[in-house]
């Protein structure tokens, strides 16, 4: 069994062109029995609380096909130790883009195509560091510019008008999510979005409404 894995940030990307390609690439590198898991997450969240996690439960699945290095995350520790779980598991990862698997044909871990996929998962995550440094400091720059002009005129207008009450529906509809997110030690939260009868995206954008709401 092989699986091919997509990842995309946002609902409104398309991911029909990259499951074409990935389903080509396994057919012609010998996979004839294939699954596909697609999923539209932030890759920040960590893998053991999106659906990637189902590849761990997919009975005799021997390798896991994705596009590149950040469609696994966009943390180096997580990716990297998503690997190794797979690995221990007798599971390889092929990265198209590179052409590489993480495992040897003798089910050996590649120790060179480790090292290699250590160094981009770093510069993953160092690019997802650096997007949310240049939003902030374009925040801070645009208030500073803004700060004696009327609200109209203003390039950083903050929260806008109703967002509030956006958030106390969204918070309103989600009370089991609120719940489980506002206890001392809460579980994961694909636990929470199966509590929730949500996705995962829905317990994110409740977690973050709680913070804003604080």
């Amino acid at each position: 069994m092989t699986v091919l894995y997509i990842r995309v940030s946002s609902e409104g990307q398309n991911t029909a062109r990259q499951e074409d390609e990935l389903k080509n690439w396994a057919i012609k590198t010998g996979s004839t029995n294939t699954q596909t898991i697609i999923e539209k997450i932030s890759g920040t969240v960590q893998a053991r609380d999106r659906q990637f996690n189902k590849i761990f439960s997919i009975p005799d699945v021997k390798r896991v096909v994705v596009k590149s290095v950040d469609r696994l995350g966009r943390d180096t520790i997580d990716i990297m130790t998503t690997i190794r779980d797979l690995g221990e598991k007798g599971i390889n990862v092929t990265i198209t883009a590179l052409n590489i698997d993480t495992l040897t044909p003798d089910g050996k871990v590649d120790i060179r195509v480790n090292f290699m996929l250590n160094m981009m998962a770093a510069v993953a995550q160092m690019d997802k560091d650096m997007i949310g440094e240049r939003r902030d400091e374009g925040i801070a720059a645009a208030k500073k510019r803004d700060k004696n002009l009327p609200l109209s005129e203003r390039t950083y207008k903050g929260r806008q008008h109703g967002a509030t009450k956006t958030l106390d529906k969204l918070l309103a509809e989600n009370k089991a999510v609120v719940k489980e997110l506002k206890k001392d030690s809460p579980l994961s939260l694909r636990k929470i979005a199966a509590i929730g009868g949500c996705s995962v995206n829905t317990v994110q954008k409740v977690k973050r409404a709680i913070l804003e709401a604080a």
